[in-house]
C-alpha cells in the first residue's frame, strides 16, 4: 500500500460578525507521495470527521471530498461542502473543544492512508454567535498584551483588534551576516535558514581521441536548508553568518588550433544562526573536466532538523521534503538558486556562466 508521508494543512477562519455566516471552513494541504514527490495535478481522497471532547473523542460530523491538486500540490476544500449525511450546520460550537480529522487518499479513492487531527483553536467568531445566540454585542474582548481593541462589538461598530510591538508572526528578513538581538515581548522564533548555491561552471572543450567535443559547464549546486522553531528571550544575541552564493567561472577561449582557460565555479557559502547550520551548494564542474557535463552536489551536510536537496539540475525546486510549512521570498522556492553553466558553441560564440544566489534567513516571532 503506497503510504503518503506528508500532508501540511492551513485552516482559513473568517473572523467576521454576519448576520448569516457561511458554514464552511476553508481547508488547504500540501499532499505529497511516500517518496517525497509533490502529487500535482491529481484527484485525491479526503474525509473530515468533527470530533468533540478530544482527538479520539466523539464523531458529530463527517463528509468526504475528491478533490484536484493544482501545479504545487495544493488541494484547496471548504470543509461543511463535501458528501454527507449530516449536517454542518447542526454542530454547536459552544460544546466545545472540538477538533478536526483528516484523512487522505493520495489516489483520489477512500483507501485513506494518512490521517491526522488537529484542534480547533479558534472557532470562527459567526459560527459560534449562531449558536450561542448573540449578536457580538453581548461578548466583551478585552485588550492584552502588545493587543488593542475599538469598536463596541456591534453590527455598526464591531470589534477591531490590532496589534503594537512586535506582532505575532510578525517576519525579518535577514540577507548579511550580523549579530542578531531577540526584539522585547517575543519568547518564541522560528527560523528559516538557506545557504548559499554554487556557481556555475564554464563551457569548454574536452579533449577526447586527439580531437575536442564541446561541453557546457556545469550548474552549481543549490543551497540546503534548515529550520527550527526555539525559545528565546529578550535581549538574546545570535550570531548570524549568511553564505555568499558561488562566483561563476569562465568559460574557453580558441586560440592557436587550441581551447584554454574554462574554469569551475566556486562554492556557495555556509549560513548559520547560531548552532543551526544550511550547507552551501557545490561550484559546478568546467566543461573540459568531463566528457559529460557535471553539475555541483546541492548543500546536504546542514545541523538541524532538515536536510535537503534540488536534484533537478539549476532547479530551486527541493525533492526532499519534511512536513514543515516553509516560506518564500521572491523566486526562492525553498531554497536558493543555483547558477547556471556556461556553454560555447562555435569558436567565437559562447554564453556565460552564472552566480549562485546567496543565502538568507527569515526569523518569524511569536509573542
Amino acid at each position: 500500500m503506497k503510504k503518503l508521508l506528508s500532508l501540511v494543512a492551513t485552516f482559513l477562519f473568517a473572523i467576521i460578525v454576519v448576520a448569516q455566516s457561511p458554514q464552511k471552513l476553508s481547508y488547504q494541504a500540501v499532499v505529497r507521495n511516500d517518496q517525497g514527490k509533490l502529487v500535482q495535478n491529481a484527484n485525491v481522497g479526503i474525509r473530515f470527521s468533527v470530533l468533540q471532547g478530544s482527538a479520539t473523542g466523539l464523531v458529530v460530523y463527517s463528509e468526504t471530498h475528491t478533490a484536484a491538486t493544482n501545479l504545487n500540490g495544493l488541494v484547496s476544500v471548504a470543509v461543511g461542502t463535501g458528501t454527507t449525511t449530516g449536517s454542518f450546520e447542526t454542530i454547536n460550537w459552544a460544546q466545545g473543544p472540538y477538533f478536526l480529522k483528516s484523512e487522505t487518499d493520495p489516489a483520489g479513492g477512500t483507501n485513506y492512508s494518512i490521517s491526522g487531527v488537529s484542534q480547533l483553536l479558534s472557532v470562527p467568531y459567526a459560527l459560534y454567535s449562531e449558536k450561542a445566540n448573540v449578536d457580538g454585542s453581548e461578548t466583551k474582548i478585552v485588550a492584552g498584551t502588545n493587543m488593542v481593541v475599538s469598536g463596541t462589538g456591534t453590527t455598526t461598530t464591531p470589534y477591531v483588534i490590532s496589534n503594537t510591538g512586535n506582532p505575532q508572526n510578525t517576519k525579518v528578513v535577514l540577507t548579511s551576516s550580523q549579530t542578531w538581538t531577540v526584539p522585547a515581548s517575543v519568547s518564541k522564533i522560528k527560523v528559516e535558514l538557506w545557504g548559499a548555491s554554487g556557481g556555475g561552471g564554464g563551457g569548454g572543450a574536452y579533449s577526447y581521441s586527439y580531437s575536442y567535443i564541446l561541453n557546457n559547464g556545469g550548474d552549481g549546486g543549490s543551497g540546503g536548508f534548515s529550520e527550527q522553531i526555539m525559545d528565546v528571550t529578550q535581549n538574546q544575541q545570535f550570531n548570524v553568518v549568511i553564505g555568499t552564493g558561488g562566483y561563476s567561472g569562465y568559460n574557453a577561449y580558441y586560440s592557436g588550433y587550441w581551447w584554454y582557460g574554462d574554469t569551475d565555479g566556486s562554492n556557495g557559502g555556509d549560513s548559520w544562526f547560531g548552532s543551526l547550520k544550511a550547507a552551501g551548494g557545490k561550484g559546478g564542474y568546467k566543461g573540459s573536466y568531463d566528457l559529460y557535463t557535471i553539475h555541483g552536489n546541492a548543500g546536504t551536510a546542514n545541523i538541524g532538523p532538515v536536510t535537503s536537496y534540488a536534484g533537478v539540475s539549476n532547479s530551486n525546486i527541493l525533492d526532499v521534503w519534511q512536513g514543515i510549512e516553509r516560506s518564500y521570498i521572491g523566486d526562492r522556492v525553498l531554497t536558493s538558486k543555483p547558477g547556471k553553466g556556461g556553454s560555447v558553441s562555435t569558436y567565437s560564440s559562447s554564453i556565460p556562466p552564472t552566480s549562485g544566489e546567496g543565502g538568507c534567513t527569515i526569523i518569524t516571532f511569536f509573542e
